[in-house]
């Protein structure tokens, strides 16, 4: 069979190198960063470094987010390249490559297309006060989350695949299972420190309406202002740390993951 993307291809010119460093890119930019990026952007949004929400004249969280997704479209472009450098610009078909091949590669194909309108979308990103502005952030968040639920059915599809990846698909499997694990705990977890936030948030405001009508006294309200400032504290230092458990998290499968898939050559 003479199919690049089989590893029993005895032909001697044949070096798999460009599938595994596609491969790398690929979860590398979905599991760790794009998971990362997404994350910032739905829970980072009141987030505070030593006291700072600003970073570089503009907030935390957007920093963060802007830098991380530009660095996946960038990466997700490279791997897409490299797959169609390999395959010398052909496309693969159900019949001659099978079903898992392409599926994996139609998904992919329509991750492509979302980084590449993301960024377009960045680029034409209309202000704050624009009457459409709740398009873009519609289309936005649409097509972002889009992106990034696709990712998971497409690695699972590539790695069950035997005639790609034949070595350790059990250990694959496993790392792909854990991760889309963590992701839903992750998200369940951010979501109860999201929900203690807007608790605390309506509680501060019923306390003021409620100070201004009995006319506290300065030391009363100053008491309460503290704990709020306290409980906003450590909401923060929450949100910080599962930030943190996440990276830590994502760090500690992608490498095993990254590893297995160059280890099949």
């Amino acid at each position: 069979m003479n199919n690049p993307w089989y590893v029993d291809d005895p032909s001697p010119s044949k070096n798999e190198n460009l599938v595994y460093a596609h491969g790398t890119i690929m979860v590398i930019s979905w599991m760790l960063l794009a998971s990362t990026g997404i994350l910032f952007a739905r829970y980072g949004r009141h987030l505070r470094l030593s006291g700072r929400r600003k970073l570089l004249g503009d907030t935390i969280w957007f920093q963060l987010h802007r830098f991380i997704l530009c660095m996946v479209t960038v990466a997700t472009l490279l791997g897409f390249f490299l797959i169609l450098i390999k395959e010398k610009g052909q496309w693969v078909s159900a019949a001659k490559d099978g079903g898992h091949i392409f599926a994996h590669s139609v998904l992919g194909a329509i991750i492509v297309c979302c980084a590449l309108l993301q960024a377009w979308l960045a680029l034409f990103r209309c202000n704050t006060d624009s009457s459409f502005r709740p398009i873009f952030n519609w289309l936005h968040r649409s097509m972002g989350y889009l992106a990034f639920f696709l990712s998971v059915p497409t690695n699972f599809l590539i790695v069950t695949e035997s005639k790609v990846l034949p070595m350790q698909q059990d250990g694959l499997i496993a790392i792909l299972s854990l991760w889309s694990a963590w992701i839903v705990i992750v998200v369940i977890l951010f979501e109860i420190v999201e929900y203690r936030d807007r608790l605390n948030s309506k509680m501060g405001i019923y306390r003021v309406a409620r100070n201004e009508l009995m006319g506290q006294t300065t030391s009363l309200k100053r008491k309460m202002d503290n704990n709020d400032g306290a409980n906003i504290r450590s909401l923060n230092e929450v949100k910080l740390f599962l930030f943190l458990l996440h990276i830590i998290v994502a760090v500690s499968l992608t490498i095993p993951l990254v590893v297995i898939i160059w280890l099949q050559n």
